[in-house]
């Protein structure tokens, strides 16, 4: 649902900046650096389906960076959302740990 998110507000994202106002490298660049995020955070949720144990402290690694990139800029109402959808998943994650952990 936080890939989603994200890949929804790169569109968003590019078509505002690059069309509305006309900023082409900088409408790049955010596009890029959200569809990377997007990405990632979907391939994370993906292998931590598959594979528990090797890849649970990078996924926690990852939604913690995306939170503080929620954080910077919450007065946005997609960044709330963002921010309250990540804090759900590191808390169940936190809290299935000992569950990820155990699986051989």
């Amino acid at each position: 649902m936080n890939a989603i998110l994200w890949f929804v507000y790169c569109i968003y994202i590019y078509y505002d900046m690059e069309i509305v106002n006309h900023n082409g490298a900088s409408a790049y660049i955010a596009a890029i650096f959200l569809f990377v995020m997007a990405t990632s955070m979907f391939i994370s949720g993906v292998v931590l389906g598959r594979q528990p144990k090797r890849v649970f402290y990078p996924t926690l690694v990852l939604i913690v960076l995306n939170t503080i990139f929620s954080l910077m800029n919450l007065s946005d109402l997609l960044y709330l959302v963002a921010f309250v959808v990540d804090a759900v998943i590191i808390s169940l994650l936190l809290s299935l740990r000992k569950e990820y952990l155990s699986i051989p």
